[in-house]
């Protein structure tokens, strides 16, 4: 497993091998702590914006690393698909976990059954959900993939 195998992971996760992949990582990176901070800020008023969206970075950093490392041990061991959407579903409970924890440090503490980051995590799932519905219904209504473009 040398620098060849991690080089391959890499270009293999890529849609597009020849973007500039940096800079896709970037943008994403701090533009949906964007999303997830106006989450954490619209759950949590006491916070200011800028400390929901440091909360929101390091979330995001975190799940990042997690899953680009969990990609590349289960492409080397080949886990199966049962137990890769659990692990995935595991992440995610690590990720909300790690925001309702940074958001203590700020004096926020868990009130009732969900956390803060529970809360910004079913909201993002549901932001999710909604989404693909509306590009779904989209598409039916035009009759095209309105999106065919992205995978020239």
């Amino acid at each position: 497993m040398g620098a060849s195998s991690i080089q391959r992971f890499i270009l293999a996760m890529l849609p597009y091998p020849d973007s500039p992949a940096i800079l896709r990582v970037v943008a994403g990176t701090l533009f949906f702590p964007l999303i997830y901070g106006g989450l954490i800020k619209y759950f949590e008023r006491r916070l200011l914006f800028w400390q929901a969206y440091l909360i929101a970075l390091a979330a995001h950093i975190f799940l990042a690393a997690s899953l680009f490392t969990y990609g590349f041990v289960s492409s080397q061991i080949r886990i199966p698909p049962l137990l890769d959407g659990l692990a995935n579903l595991a992440l995610v409970a690590l990720w909300a976990l790690m925001i309702t924890r940074l958001a203590a440090n700020y004096g926020i503490k868990k009130e009732g059954r969900l956390g803060l980051g529970a809360k910004v995590a079913l909201a993002t799932i549901v932001i999710m959900l909604a989404f693909i519905v509306a590009l779904a219904s989209l598409n039916s209504l035009i009759g095209a993939d309105i999106f065919s473009w992205l995978r020239r």
